[in-house]
């Protein structure tokens, strides 16, 4: 292939793999905004996100192998077309169709995104000479990661730009980077001939396709800080039994299938296994980063929304780590750059757990995000998709490739349900924190009232209702003491102000009038609340952290994992299959 050709097929492949990785995150700021503009439920709107997901999964298998049957070129371009049609239908919901549209729209662009990234990958990887291969894999783990982890950050920005009215340019803005990619297949020479080995694994893809929806569609609904009673859920616990009972029956189609969908000799091969093993880790690392911007914004003491640029701290050295480590993966070995990579994110995840969360500072945030970075540059991509290419034929790369991405997709989608336990443990416990430090209100010492209004100036009294402790628990720390001000006003309302005109009602009173002192109690106490703003707020601050802090050590133990696997790869031995 000429050097013109074959830079232009690169970036084919990097413009896709960008698009791909950037949908997954660019979604999840919207989420709420497109619920209340369908009037739908928090928990019906999270359908856009658990559809996407398993109809990703799903497609991966299905399209790395057909285009190792029918050319990666094809079949990629097959995947934009239907992720370009996908996305302008999604985005056409936003004006038509509604929420069913928007489902519907959100399949087919998850089967046309399952064939871009492993495609991608094996075809780039496959295209470079054994010297450069990990500069090649790095170079795609750069992309990948900067836009993994701006997705979230470049979706705020797009909704603040246009409205939240007009959520519908955070899918249009794919369709025109679909066009310039399919626009560049016309300018590159078509895919080699490729050999077919067997007959189309029919009833492989079927089982599998069941398979991983019964797996994924468990895992993603089961909550792990409540596992007793979630695991009984008949949202988890019959599609967890499918997976059992459908597992054994795969296994038996793929043995006797000429050409499966899924290679079962991957699982005999050391080094192929250790790699997945070690990209279920990595897949469960990575939703680490997800909690980092609320945990940024309690730190610095910020308002909710504003902690993007956390993020691209975090994204610029993953950018950075990634195409270095593929050089080193040239020069050395990919074992050496997953070891130095997940110490680097051990590092890293501890300094926020036991440093920042104590002690927060600014500097040490960005000294802990630096570490997380780079150990992300150096494991999400080019180390695995090296070891897994090394050791298939050429004719296995898109195949081997879209089973690494499975199985890091599969703990994606397990670790937030792992992860999210310590925070929300942190904001059952805020309450009794806030409430040990909030200022007690006195009953006011009123002339010419015969009794005080017993017991309705107590803020613990008769406790706080759900309504008030979710409000109390959707705060940030920028907001909390406006939330609890808020709270007391309206208990002060609701409690205070009928016995008070009870009272100056009685014939024999001869104090001031009922709206007087309630005005006088309520400034009074909305001033005692004000004066302790620095203490609640720190309260605040520190009560969250705790769970931030867990959460983190969490992650740190999912990198040690990943560490312990890594050390038992070999150093530069392959076996193709």
């Amino acid at each position: 292939m000429k050097k013109t050709n074959k830079n232009i097929m690169l970036l084919l492949f990097l413009l896709g793999i960008f698009i791909g990785a950037l949908d997954s995150g660019i979604v999840s700021p919207a989420r709420t905004v497109i619920a209340n503009s369908f009037n739908i439920s928090a928990s019906s709107s999270i359908w856009m996100i658990t559809i996407y997901t398993l109809a990703y999964a799903v497609a991966m298998p299905i399209a790395g192998k057909l285009s190792d049957r029918f050319g990666k070129k094809k079949i990629y371009i097959i995947s934009i077309l239907l992720f370009g049609i996908g996305s302008m239908l999604c985005g056409i919901s936003d004006f038509y169709g509604g929420f069913t549209l928007l489902l519907i729209s959100r399949v087919i662009q998850a089967i046309g995104g399952g064939g871009i990234m492993p495609i991608a990958t094996a075809y780039i990887g496959e295209s470079f000479p054994p010297e450069k291969k990990g500069a090649a894999l790095g170079m795609v783990g750069g992309i990948y990661g900067i836009a993994t982890t701006l997705g979230p950050t470049i979706g705020s920005g797009i909704l603040n730009l246009v409205g939240s009215s007009n959520w519908g340019f955070l899918f249009f803005i794919n369709v025109p980077i679909c066009i310039i990619i399919l626009i560049l297949s016309t300018l590159t020479p078509k895919d080699d001939k490729v050999t077919v080995p067997g007959k189309i694994d029919i009833w492989g893809s079927i089982v599998i396709s069941l398979t991983i929806l019964s797996l994924m569609y468990g895992l993603t609904n089961l909550k792990f800080y409540e596992f007793s009673s979630s695991i009984k859920s008949n949202n988890v616990w019959p599609f967890l039994l499918a997976f059992i009972i459908l597992l054994p029956v795969l296994i038996f189609i793929e043995k006797k299938a000429e050409d499966p969908v899924l290679n079962l000799k991957y699982f005999t091969n050391r080094e192929i296994t250790l790699a997945l093993i070690i990209g279920f880790i990595v897949g469960a690392g990575m939703m680490g980063v997800v909690f980092v911007p609320q945990f940024g914004e309690n730190v610095l003491k910020i308002k909710s929304g504003s902690g993007g640029y956390i993020v691209t701290i975090m994204a610029i050295f993953a950018g950075v780590g990634a195409p270095i480590s593929g050089r080193l993966i040239d020069k050395f070995s990919a074992k050496l750059v997953l070891i130095v990579g997940f110490i680097l994110s051990g590092i890293g995840t501890l300094t926020l757990a036991l440093y920042t969360a104590n002690h927060p500072s600014f500097f040490s945030l960005v000294i802990g995000l630096i570490f997380v970075g780079l150990g992300m540059g150096c494991t999400m991509g080019a180390p695995l998709n090296y070891i897994v290419q090394t050791n298939v034929s050429a004719n296995e790369t898109a195949t081997a490739q879209s089973t690494l991405s499975l199985v890091r997709s599969i703990g994606v989608a397990i670790s937030p349900n792992i992860l999210i336990g310590f925070i929300s443990e942190a904001g059952k416990n805020m309450s009794t924190k806030l409430m040990d430090v909030i200022p007690k209100a006195q009953a006011p010492q009123i002339p010419g009232m015969p009794s005080a209004p017993s017991g309705s100036m107590s803020m613990s009294s008769g406790g706080i209702s759900p309504d008030q402790l979710q409000t109390l628990q959707n705060s940030d720390v920028t907001t909390i003491v406006d939330s609890i001000k808020k709270f007391s006003e309206s208990m002060i309302n609701d409690k205070v102000a009928p016995a008070l005109k009870g009272i100056t009602s009685a014939p024999n009173y001869k104090g001031p009038k009922a709206d007087v002192l309630l005005s006088t109690i309520k400034d009074g106490y909305l001033k005692q609340i004000e004066d302790a703003r620095a203490t609640i707020e720190n309260v605040f601050q520190s009560t969250l952290n705790s769970g931030y802090s867990k959460l983190f050590i969490g992650a740190a133990i999912i990198a040690l994992l990943g560490l312990i696997f890594s050390l038992m790869l070999s150093k530069n031995k392959k076996q193709i299959l």
